[in-house]
Parts: C-alpha cells; structure tokens; sequence
C-alpha cells in the first residue's frame, strides 16, 4: 500500500497568500503600465486596450512565475 503524504499547510497557506499578493500587484501595474503608455502616445482606443491586454498577461506570467519558485522554497508536501 503506497504510503500517504501529509500536506503542510504553513508552506500552502504562505505561499498562496504570498502569491495573491504579489499577483494583484504585478497585475495591476502591468494593467496600469500598459494603459498609461498607450494613453500617453495618443494612440487609439483600440491600442489603449490592447495595451493594457498586454500589460495584464505579463503581470499573469510574473505571477506564476512566482508561484512556481515560492512553491520551490517552500514545497507543500
């Protein structure tokens, strides 16, 4: 019988509320980032959202990007 391993929850509560963190913040600045560019070059409203698009998956990439070396760290199991 294959021998169950326990979960630590200190590592998966820490990491996941280190992430969520991290990710609204990096979300939103990559959102905000975008946004402010393309506002600021008078480009249109298409670009601007397109921009901000853009800014938002980078902000996802960062934020598993994190995740993934936060979980290397500390390993839930």
């Amino acid at each position: 019988m294959a021998t169950a391993s326990t979960t630590n929850w200190t590592n998966l509560v820490n990491v996941f509320g280190a992430t969520m963190i991290v990710g609204t913040e990096a979300v939103g600045a990559g959102g905000a980032t975008g946004w402010a560019v393309a506002s600021l070059l008078k480009m249109g409203d298409q670009v601007v959202i397109g921009a901000t698009v853009i800014g938002v998956i980078a902000g996802l990439v960062a934020t598993v990007a994190f995740f993934r070396s936060a979980y290397r760290v500390e390993p839930f199991r």
